[in-house]
């Protein structure tokens, strides 16, 4: 279902009206559907940077940080961050921690992060959520620490296999 739009009309400096119309033609798209990604980016996602003092990091500058880690400490780590952090943000943003808004979560951040790219995958009695990445194999430790703390917060145990570049979480 296609959601309702309103029509408002605003403001905004001359750099930022050119910045964003330069990209709207760099990638082939109306400047009206780049403004909306553009709110709806800020609605479902960056608002809840600053709540959360989180903060937007180079994937270069993530994985030298992995790859100067031990395993035990990423796994540390992603236990740690993926049972804190997300289950604020669902609360904040939800309401309620469960299967359903945890999918979610990491679909929001597959979409607005740029950690990982998420795919979902429901043939018939099978739910996989495959998450890709350029962070190499310890950014696979991390992310399947992260995810089994996640879902385990949700209530839901998991069954998470990883790969070079990627992890596959079993529902």
């Amino acid at each position: 279902m296609k959601e309702k739009t309103v029509t408002i009309s605003f403001r905004i400096s001359e750099s930022a009206f050119k910045a964003i119309q330069d990209d709207a033609k760099r990638n082939n798209t109306s400047l009206n559907t780049l403004a909306n990604q553009l709110f709806t980016a800020y609605a479902d996602y960056d608002r809840y940077l600053q709540k959360f003092h989180m903060i937007k990091l180079s994937t270069p500058t993530l994985k030298r940080i992995l790859n100067a880690s031990t395993q035990e400490a990423i796994q540390e780590a992603g236990r740690n961050a993926g049972s804190n952090l997300p289950e604020s943000f669902i609360l904040a943003k939800m309401g309620v921690i469960d299967l359903t808004n945890a999918v979610e979560y990491l679909r929001l951040m597959g979409a607005y992060a740029s950690l990982f790219d998420y795919t979902e995958v429901t043939p018939p009695g099978k739910h996989s959520i495959t998450l890709t990445h350029d962070l190499g194999p310890n950014g696979s430790v991390f992310l399947a620490s992260y995810a089994e703390a996640l879902f385990k917060a949700a209530g839901k145990s998991v069954k998470v296999s990883q790969y070079y570049n990627g992890i596959t979480i079993e529902l």
